[in-house]
């Protein structure tokens, strides 16, 4: 608490504008839209939780593709939970009741998925119910376990080797993990939502600091900054330096409730995804 104040008081002290956002564009098709990404090649997909479908948009929002309806079978879903395109030539995505990571190529096509619940992985390393995925170090796949709240890191994406954020970890446990992102040197920034605060670990799972500010709704990363949507703003916090930099405050007609994922693609393009919505800003 007393680092929360200390922290308000720094940020009332500086000047922000608030600045006119333009919402240049927006799609509402949605049903449950929960989980956003990006490739490497500048387009976005939208996981909607209730269509059980993916659907890819180039960064205009215009609809390239879409795939997905509930079912067990490869490029189905029930009820996924998150989707990362974090490699940035593959789309994974936690399809948690079905117990897997279904990984696709850029055309959305079915590649390949990782189930634990089979003799060959050892029980220490078993995921229940995935609630959401990273790549780390090019093709380490680091995953949420929803039931067993941590992560669990498989190299190349299939053989299990450590994990890290257990229960035993005492006060650096994961409690709600919700959202992953990763800095250019792979540090990886987890916000839990039970615990109201982001996690930062290195790629070794070592736990290194948190990162504390209040009504924290969603994060983002871009070229060295850690983008923190709370209920008031944006903030801008540099990784490299570990300390705040920046705060904008928002003028935008966004229902905040509402919101389920954020994601920022350079520095002057934020999208903001709603449950039935998605739409991106610009100053």
């Amino acid at each position: 608490m007393l680092y929360i104040l200390i922290l308000n008081i720094f940020l009332s002290s500086q000047q922000f504008d608030t600045l006119p956002a333009v919402n240049y564009n927006q799609v509402n098709n949605f049903i449950n839209a929960v989980s956003m990404t990006k490739d490497g090649k500048g387009f976005l997909y939208v996981l909607d939780r209730e269509s059980n479908e993916v659907i890819k948009y180039d960064e205009n929002l215009k609809l390239i593709k879409k795939i997905g309806k509930k079912g067990w079978n490869n490029g189905e879903f029930d009820s996924p939970d998150y989707i990362d395109g974090s490699s940035g030539l593959d789309i994974y995505v936690a399809d948690g009741k079905n117990f897997r990571i279904q990984r696709f190529d850029l055309n959305l096509s079915y590649v390949s998925s990782l189930i634990t619940n089979s003799e060959i992985f050892p029980e220490e390393f078993k995921f229940s119910k995935p609630k959401a995925s990273i790549i780390i170090n090019s093709n380490d796949l680091y995953v949420v376990d929803g039931d067993n709240p941590r992560v669990v890191i498989f190299n190349n994406g299939t053989s299990p080797t450590k994990y890290f954020g257990g229960y035993q970890t005492g006060q650096y446990a994961l409690l709600e993990p919700r959202k992953m992102v990763k800095d250019s040197y792979n540090n990886l920034y987890i916000f839990d939502f039970q615990k109201k605060t982001i996690l930062k670990f290195d790629n070794f799972g070592n736990y290194i600091k948190e990162i504390k500010l209040e009504n924290i709704i969603s994060i983002s990363e871009y070229n060295g900054i850690l983008y923190i949507l709370a209920k008031d703003g944006i903030y801008f916090y540099d990784t490299n330096k570990n300390g705040y930099t920046d705060k904008k405050n928002l003028d935008i007609s966004v229902n905040t409730v509402s919101i389920t994922d954020f994601l920022v693609i350079n520095d002057n393009k934020y999208f903001i995804l709603e449950k039935n919505k998605l739409s991106y800003w610009t100053f």
